[in-house]
């Protein structure tokens, strides 16, 4: 009787996409295969190494390299370091860069602060294959049409380009526009996508690296009463997605906004303990699923 298959949804976050690899460690360290892979904006990055690679210890020294590369310090992440309103979402920081009205007025004649040939630069150096067909575990990207306020799948063809539109932080880096549609970030569809792959797998473990720490509003002012209610239900939206997953993997990421990547080692440390921790939620869903009872159970049902 075959095992069952193990889905892995990996969430957005920026440079808190660290603790996808630290997670991504220990499932290899411990043996859990992954036969799937869903991710959106890092972790669809994390997720596209990971999976033309298969091996998370390539992926994170492969990391390590790029954040001393110049094609790391020409995405100038640093802009908007600093910026970020508590717990916000990174659309709410990059929103925040533009408070000032001198800013706010340039921003109207612009559609983004870097251009995506920059983003896919990046991409090229940490994506070790070019198409979704050259990967070794399937792969599904999560990115959002702005014209249709949903979120596109991406599983065959560029996946760096797919990567990159996914990627591709509302304000920050410059859209894609095809056929129709604008093409920002999965994030604003689907922070940690769950839905996607549920329904091909039979363990689906999750990987939520949400911003933690909400406090109450230090200024009530207009613009901040805005973003919180954005938070309110960017937090919402997570939570629904989480509830899909039969492992939620929760690293402590503290309230480092998504351009921290100064923070690398923590985020990594945070993925690889809060999975340890998982362990043994993990193995009890495959000895649950790996039953006789439970096969013929699906079986039967299947057949209903």
């Amino acid at each position: 009787m075959a095992r069952p298959i193990m889905g892995l949804a990996l969430g957005g976050g920026g440079a808190r996409g660290a603790a996808h690899i630290g997670a991504l460690q220990v499932l290899e360290s411990n043996q859990i295969p992954i036969d799937k892979i869903a991710g959106t904006s890092a972790g669809a990055i994390i997720g596209a190494m990971y999976a033309g690679s298969m091996d998370a210890k390539w992926v994170e020294n492969r990391f390590r390299q790029f954040l001393k590369s110049r094609a790391f310090k020409d995405l100038g992440t640093d802009r908007v370091n600093e910026q970020a309103p508590a717990a916000g979402t990174a659309f709410a920081q990059i929103a925040k860069k533009f408070k000032n009205q001198v800013v706010l007025a340039m921003s109207l004649h612009r559609d983004s602060i870097i251009k995506k040939s920059r983003l896919q630069e990046a991409f090229d150096f940490l994506i070790p294959v070019k198409s979704f067909e050259e990967l070794k575990v399937p792969l599904q990207v999560i990115a959002t049409d702005l014209n249709t306020c949903s979120h596109v799948v991406y599983d065959s063809g560029d996946v760096v380009e797919a990567v990159t539109r996914s990627s591709t932080i509302p304000g920050f880096v410059e859209p894609t526009e095809a056929n129709g549609s604008l093409i920002v970030d999965g994030g604003a569809s689907m922070p940690l996508p769950t839905k996607v792959i549920r329904d091909g797998v039979d363990i689906l473990l999750a990987v939520d690296i949400r911003r933690r720490g909400v406090k109450p509003l230090d200024e009530k002012n207009i613009y901040e009463i805005m973003m919180r209610a954005d938070m309110s239900t960017y937090q919402n939206l997570i939570d629904h997605c989480a509830g899909l997953a039969d492992v939620l993997i929760s690293p402590e990421v503290k309230d480092h906004p998504w351009s921290s990547f100064e923070h690398f080692d923590f985020f990594f440390e945070s993925g690889s303990k809060s999975t340890h921790e998982a362990m043994g939620n993990i193995h009890t869903e495959v000895s649950k699923k790996n039953s006789i009872i439970y096969r013929l159970k699906q079986w039967f049902g299947h057949q209903s």
